[in-house]
């Protein structure tokens, strides 16, 4: 089912935002608000093209949620006003980028609807246009090129092809640049310079196999999603230039329509996702959702320089695709991003991605424990989101449930117990040094089975001045009887939990050694 939520991530943040998800309600066409031939719109996406004033955004938003529309795209600013209209109407609510004109997206979005329809034909003549428009920036430059993506994998390439090296023929036959070539130019900072330039730059690096290049960034609004390669050492003319960069623009169009045709096709779909997190997925569905792998993993991924969770969503799924995961299984709930990830190796598989994050490329990420059902990911995408968050609170980049639980546990146990217990303990670990130590004292105590000698030893006190410790923690925690099993366990888990102690308790090594 094509929803406007669907639409808006589809397409990406280059072309459109969403503002707020909606009700799953099926796109059954486009609507231009104000359009006098044009008066039904339930099951439409309303294109309010002239609604740029508060007031006219919100009888935009009137309109549509009396016509049962399926969702609205509006101008930015969007204000507060209308995006809560938008959350109490369930209305699915997107902001069109800055620089993508009305019609642009209504020639997007319009073949996008036709791909649910004719998907193959539709995705063929995508690409046939880009190889054409390769031939025509060839012949414009009058030099072989090719258009990549942000793998760096070749979408298209020019027939031109007179002066070429040898990159350009491995890339073409292997579909994607050399691995050593990718290499040099990120430590060369090419890629860094791509993310941020809206103009044609050289590039050149120390490898014999690698002539000169012109590299003209593929934007849509303010995202690059890929780039055009050409064999050229020459100066370009202003009005080259111009032409240059009008047809990166026709090419960054067409390669969105690409990608939300990759968007439909996959089996894995945000939607599709954020569902079966949200409720098992039965054999008595019309699509149930396949796993990648017996066993898989669900995990949480750390959030992003603050921004929505519809923008970290994108940015992980580019990222997971430049470090060779070709199709991320990914969704956003709550306002966080989620993975589905293999319980094996290579990329999309927990391994690869713990790998990352240790590495520092990638932030923090909390996995659950495998899973081969998919009606256990429900508990399993609970489970990762409590696994990031004691990650979070150990200061440790990449954990899963096997290494954590205990701390998980107790975690857990912290948000169930009573108010009145947790008060009576907090008055150990106020602002003042000496109650501190207290909390220290007792929860050392108490992790050494009430032994005074050992707790003593940790402590590296007098066991006297632990008794007399422990005298004056009695009486500040009276209604708490020490001497009850059950009530020396609730206290410990407490106090592990409310003095952020994740790490766990000093005990005295026991020599014990059973058999």
């Amino acid at each position: 089912m094509v929803t406007a939520y669907r639409i808006f991530e589809s397409f990406g943040p280059g072309v459109a935002t969403t503002l707020v998800a909606g009700r799953p309600v099926e796109v059954t066409g486009l609507h231009v608000y104000g359009d006098p031939t044009g008066a039904t719109v339930g099951g439409a996406l309303v294109l309010a093209t002239g609604a740029l004033t508060a007031e006219t955004q919100l009888e935009v938003m009137d309109s549509a949620t009396e016509r049962q529309a399926a969702g609205v795209l509006l101008r930015g600013p969007v204000g507060d006003r209308v995006r809560q209209w938008a959350v109490d109407g369930h209305l699915a609510l997107g902001e069109l980028a800055e620089d993508v004109g009305w019609v642009q997206f209504i020639s997007m979005a319009d073949a996008m609807l036709q791909q649910v329809h004719a998907p193959l034909d539709n995705a063929h003549d995508a690409h046939q246009r880009i190889f054409r428009l390769s031939d025509d920036v060839a012949e414009l430059l009058a030099a072989p090129i090719t258009v990549e993506d942000l793998r760096s994998q070749v979408v298209a390439y020019s027939a031109f092809g007179e002066t070429a090296d040898q990159v350009r023929m491995d890339s073409i036959l292997g579909r994607a640049v050399p691995d050593r070539i990718v290499t040099q130019l990120r430590a060369a900072g090419t890629f860094r310079r791509l993310a941020v330039s809206h103009e044609p730059f050289k590039v050149e690096i120390e490898d014999p196999s690698f002539l000169t290049r012109l590299v003209v960034p593929i934007r849509v609004g303010p995202e690059v999603i890929g780039s055009v390669w050409a064999i050229h050492n020459g100066e370009l003319t202003p009005q080259k230039r111009q032409r240059l960069l009008d047809m990166a623009r026709s090419l960054g169009l067409l390669l969105v329509r690409l990608r939300a045709h990759d968007e439909l096709s996959s089996r894995y779909t945000a939607d599709r996702i954020r569902e079966a997190f949200r409720r098992p997925v039965d054999s008595s569905s019309t699509e149930p959702l396949v796993l990648p792998a017996r066993e898989v993993r669900v995990a949480a991924l750390g959030r992003l320089n603050g921004t929505s969770a519809q923008n970290d969503l994108a940015v992980w799924r580019t990222v997971f695709r430049r470090h060779a995961w070709a199709d991320p299984i990914l969704t956003d709930m709550e306002g966080l991003v989620f993975a589905i990830l293999t319980d094996g190796d290579g990329p999309g598989s927990w391994t690869w991605a713990r790998s990352l994050s240790l590495n520092g490329r990638i932030g923090q990420v909390g996995a659950s424990r495998p899973t081969s059902s998919a009606t256990a990911l429900p508990a399993r995408n609970r489970e990762a989101l409590e696994v990031l968050g004691t990650g979070v609170a150990l200061e440790r980049p990449a954990v899963s449930y096997e290494e954590v639980w205990a701390q998980v546990v107790i975690r857990r146990t912290h948000a169930s117990l009573s108010s009145d217990l947790i008060h009576d303990l907090s008055r150990l670990d106020d602002k003042g040094r000496d109650r501190q130590v207290l909390a220290s004292t007792l929860l050392t105590w108490l992790m050494n089975w009430g032994d005074y000698n050992r707790a003593a030893r940790i402590l590296r006190l007098h066991p006297n001045t632990v008794r007399q410790r422990m005298r004056r923690i009695e009486q500040l925690i009276h209604r708490v009887d020490l001497s009850d099993p059950e009530q020396r366990l609730a206290v410990t888990l407490v106090l592990q939990a409310h003095l952020h102690r994740d790490e766990p308790a000093q005990t005295e090594p026991d020599n014990t050694v059973t058999g």
